[in-house]
């Protein structure tokens, strides 16, 4: 496009949704990384089994590559909130194939089976008979099928259990169902192929992995927390009343604290961007607003964490956000929370950019972000998170009881930007056709 404009003239994007979407991805990246170094460490550090802890790991790039393809078998985005349930699930994909794993550990080295010897011990011997290796290889293949057997019952229940957990969110309606569907289906679909890999996979990928046999290693990490352990069971199987007594005290004293815990349906997303919707008198004129507004961008830009500030005033012409215009919203872009000096946090920030505008009288400030408010305006048509909204055929009485409730609730703690939406006070011409006359 840029090619085609006139000499001087060029378009140049300040606001762009790819940021917030590219950090989104980044940090989902970010969090899968993570966990799954750290389920390497401590998959190494307990079993001590470079195969063995192979075995494992391999199931979560296999049970998230079968998830991915039934969502795009069934049409199902990559979003935030499907990429969000995947990143949830990961400490939960390798719970089966941990269990597998260790019961085949524990087959392959009870003391009847002293007599598997490895390939490796019998294949210098030139009297080594074939038939025997073989016998041997079918005999750790039996041991490992024996021992998939024995906990596939229970894996099967566990993961079963946790799909269950999930099942609620489909009762979920409109929006909601919108936000957090994608996530408990990414959830379910990573823990079902979870299961097959454990019962399925695994145990074929040990046969060959575990053909020559397994030597069982104690862990260093392991000793000391087994010991504690045991003592741990003795004390509190000799003081039985004991222990009970404290598990009841601590489950309600945690009950107890819920109230005091705040809770919110959908954590706020910080987008990075702030969204300053500034409202002028009724009777401002559109040259008023345009007088008015480099002004608010040139004090806003006077913060260092500022990156641009954007207004736009009145309507646009198809018509998605019919303000008038008297009102100006501006969109404010904000470097990395690291780079912030006058601030700590988005809060902060908002009220010190609200007190540099005080100094200009009659301007109504309401404090939000771009995404935040679409949401608001979908969710009530307000763009507010919360909103009152009283009915009745005349203004006066409206505006009147409008402004009651208006001056009731900013005495409420934790109310902030309250503000009452101008239904009266501009000018306005009424035309009422002649149909006759017209036709």
């Amino acid at each position: 496009i840029n090619q085609a404009l006139p000499k001087g003239v060029r378009f140049e994007p300040f606001y762009d949704q790819a940021d917030l979407i590219e950090k989104a991805v980044d940090t989902v990246v970010d969090a899968l990384l993570l966990a799954f170094i750290f389920i390497c460490i401590v998959l190494a550090l307990f079993l001590m089994n470079i195969r063995a802890t192979f075995l494992v790991l391999i199931s979560i790039p296999i049970s998230i590559g079968i998830a991915l393809m039934i969502m795009a078998w069934w049409g199902i985005s990559a979003n935030l909130m499907s990429l969000g349930g995947i990143a949830v699930a990961i400490g939960m994909l390798v719970d089966g194939s941990v269990v597998m794993v260790e019961n085949m550990f524990k087959h392959l080295n009870r003391p009847d089976s002293t007599h598997l010897k490895t390939v490796k011990e019998r294949v210098p011997s030139a009297d080594t008979d074939p038939h025997d290796v073989e016998q041997d290889e079918h005999g750790i293949k039996l041991r490992l099928q024996n021992a998939g057997k024995e906990v596939a019952r229970p894996v099967f229940f566990a993961a079963s259990i946790i799909l269950v957990v999930f099942t609620p969110l489909f009762s979920f309606e409109g929006v909601e169902a919108k936000l957090f569907q994608p996530m408990a289906i990414s959830i379910i679909l990573a823990v079902i192929s979870a299961i097959v890999v454990a019962l399925f996979v695994v145990p074929a990928l040990a046969t060959y992995l575990f053909k020559s046999g397994v030597k069982e290693r104690e862990s260093f990490v392991l000793r000391p927390l087994d010991k504690l352990y045991r003592k741990g069971l003795t004390f509190a199987l000799k003081r039985t009343k004991l222990v009970i007594s404290a598990a009841l005290i601590l489950v309600f004293s945690a009950f107890a604290l819920v109230p005091l815990i705040g809770t919110e349906f959908v954590p706020e997303l910080e987008e990075g961007t702030i969204n300053l919707r500034a409202t002028l008198a009724p009777s401002s004129s559109l040259d008023t607003a345009l007088t008015v507004a480099p002004i608010l961008e040139e004090k806003l830009m006077a913060f260092p964490e500022v990156t641009y500030a954007l207004s736009r005033i009145g309507r646009a012409e198809i018509g998605g956000d019919p303000e008038p215009v008297n009102n100006i919203e501006i969109y404010i872009g904000l470097k990395p929370v690291s780079e912030w000096t006058s601030a700590s946090n988005r809060y902060e920030l908002q009220g010190k950019m609200e007190r540099s505008l005080e100094e200009f009288p009659g301007l109504l400030l309401n404090f939000s972000q771009p995404i935040a408010t679409r949401v608001d305006e979908l969710l009530s048509g307000v763009k507010a998170q919360l909103a009152i909204k009283l009915f009745g055929p005349e203004l006066e009485v409206l505006a009147a009881k409008g402004q009651e409730i208006e001056t009731a609730i900013k005495n409420i703690e934790g109310a902030r930007d309250v503000a009452l939406e101008q239904i009266a006070g501009e000018a306005q011409l009424v035309i009422s056709p002649n149909r006759q006359e017209l036709s």
